[in-house]
């Protein structure tokens, strides 16, 4: 694991067992968001996988969240801390199959929450100027999925747009002269 990145999800781990033991689950999205940053640059599937979870945790608690999930958190920041890769993976992967087997009906909405979490967060990764295709094959999502969700939101608008259409009429003519 690269160690910038290694370092970003330790901190974002840290932010969110506290903000977990606050009961402002609200900050959770907003700390999801922060290591997508990482996701653009070193498009390293930890970073992903971490900001979708903590995203998930989110939508998933409304009021506040369960001991095995903070149990689960904490050691994971222990065993990144001490660079037991496997065993903190093994913690990030108990968080999801425990969510899912918490409640027969919670599963459904579990997988949900992680499919929509994905595509958001993939037009997060968008934002930072990586393709569409290259966000979708990298995180396994579906392209299409991830253009409805962006054609609903406001990113293209909010892109730069190179030049004016003027500037690129009058470039286009002296194409032709």
């Amino acid at each position: 694991m690269n160690p910038i990145v290694k370092k970003d999800i330790l901190n974002l781990l840290r932010l969110s067992i506290a903000a977990i033991k606050e009961g402002n689950l609200f900050k959770l999205r907003e700390l999801s968001d922060q290591v997508i940053h990482n996701a653009a640059i070193f498009q390293d599937k930890d970073s992903i996988t971490i900001a979708i979870l903590i995203y998930s945790i989110s939508k998933i608690f409304k009021d506040n969240v369960d001991d095995y999930v903070l149990d689960y958190l904490e050691s994971g920041v222990t065993n990144l801390e001490i660079g037991k890769i496997n065993a903190y993976e093994s913690d990030i992967k108990s968080i999801m199959k425990t969510m899912e087997s918490k409640n027969g009906n919670t599963k459904y909405y579990v997988q949900e929450v992680f499919e929509m979490a994905e595509i958001k967060k993939a037009s997060k990764i968008f934002e930072h100027g990586i393709s569409m295709a290259q966000v979708a094959d990298s995180l396994g999502i579906s392209l299409w999925d991830l253009m409805d969700y962006v054609g609903k939101t406001r990113i293209i608008d909010n892109m730069e747009q190179g030049n004016g259409i003027k500037a690129r009429l009058s470039f286009t003519r002296g194409l032709f002269r």
